[in-house]
């Protein structure tokens, strides 16, 4: 039973957790990458079915460096101020991914460019460009509405005109990413786990209408949105920035929070996985280290290919599992493409790890490969190209 899956995957994630303060060799079982046979847009990449054919572009990865995969897998927020001064840093590391944080200062499209220019495979650029308390673009484009205001105040139509100017002017300084939109689904009682205005509404309808016309704009600009919190912090026990949070089991989910993913996953997007406890499928851990909600929910049951970025695993909803290398790890081996720190004093040491890992077979290297291939069609790169 479908159930007990689960079970046994969670027994198997809690002995991990229990071995973490003597752990050094990536231990655990690995799971075999899910079959999809849909090809499709920037990002979009079938994983390899097993024992038949496959994007050829997988091959082309799994035969890179373990360091310089694993570097492609790892986002890292940089200084805002100063990104150009921290780009040999990044070249140096191999990191597929930045995090401008509350960028600002002069010449912003000249520095975003330098930052890119150091690396011998740029990093693509990404900002959490919500609008509202959550804008790390508000120094140099300007204020934008939050969520909520903008649901409340503008119909659908000026609404994504209005993300669409915004967007255009994030292009036109070289940002890549947008983490945004938020289409948690806010509890009916009106209470707001998140705060700062940052989701649309309590009606799933709302929420998936506004999601669907930030989406279309950021898409028509040439910046890659992000949906986010996957499978939804709407009605979490509280903020998964200060601690562990639970969410209602998958059944509830569904109900209401799930939703616009139902609709929003057919378009061209990314989607960040939030650190939610799921009860009846992650027991006590995040939904960011799930296999079950990332492969067999999103992967699996919604037939979802495109990228898949973890919450900051700097957050304290799921720094109490265990060390930057240690919740590395578990993302990426349930399903994640990309492991996203805000805060990672050591970068060298999460990709030494991981490294290990992959050698002592405990993380699959198909799976790591065609992850690999989605950063890289996000940048339009090839691998079979390196």
């Amino acid at each position: 039973m479908r159930w007990l899956r689960r079970l046994g995957l969670l027994v198997a994630f809690v002995l991990v957790v229990g071995l973490a303060a003597s752990w050094d060799g990536l231990t655990g079982d690995t799971e075999a990458p899910v079959p999809t046979t849909t090809t499709a847009p920037p990002g979009r990449v079938a994983a390899p079915v097993a024992g038949g054919a496959e994007d050829p572009r997988i091959a082309c990865a799994r035969a890179l460096p373990a360091r310089q995969q694993f570097g492609q897998l790892l986002a890292v927020s940089v200084n805002g101020q100063a990104p150009d001064l921290e780009a040999q840093r990044i070249a140096d590391l191999g990191i597929g991914t930045v995090l401008l944080q509350s960028f600002g200062g002069e010449r912003p499209a000249e520095r975003i460019q330098a930052l890119k220019d150091a690396s011998a495979i740029p990093p693509l650029v990404a900002v959490d460009e919500e609008g509202g308390a959550v804008q790390d673009l508000r120094n140099v484009l300007g204020p934008f509405p939050s969520a909520e205001r903008m649901a409340a105040t503008t119909d659908l139509a000026g609404a994504r005109a209005q993300v669409l100017t915004h967007a255009r002017s994030m292009a036109t300084l070289g940002i890549d990413i947008a983490y945004a939109p938020v289409v948690d689904v806010l509890p009916a009682d009106g209470t707001d786990p998140l705060g700062d205005d940052r989701t649309f509404s309590a009606d799933p309808a709302v929420v998936t209408q506004y999601g669907q016309a930030y989406v279309d704009a950021f898409v028509e600009a040439g910046i890659l949105p992000t949906l986010k919190h996957f499978p939804g912090h709407g009605a979490a026990t509280g903020d998964s920035h200060d601690g562990v949070v639970v969410v209602p089991p998958l059944p509830q989910l569904r109900e209401r929070d799930l939703i616009p993913y139902d609709t929003l996953l057919e378009s061209d997007v990314a989607v960040m996985v939030g650190h939610m406890v799921v009860p009846d499928v992650t027991i006590f851990g995040p939904s960011s280290l799930s296999s079950g909600i990332i492969t067999e929910l999103l992967r699996n049951e919604y037939g979802f290919d495109g990228l898949i970025v973890t919450d900051s695993l700097s957050m304290g909803g799921v720094t109490g599992q265990g060390p930057p290398e240690f919740v590395a790890f578990e993302a990426l081996r349930a399903g994640a493409d990309v492991a996203l720190f805000a805060s990672l004093p050591d970068p060298g040491a999460v990709l030494s790890r991981l490294e290990r890992g992959l050698a002592a077979g405990n993380l699959d290297a198909d799976q790591i490969a065609t992850s690999v291939v989605r950063v890289l069609d996000v940048k339009g790169i090839d691998p079979c190209s390196l």
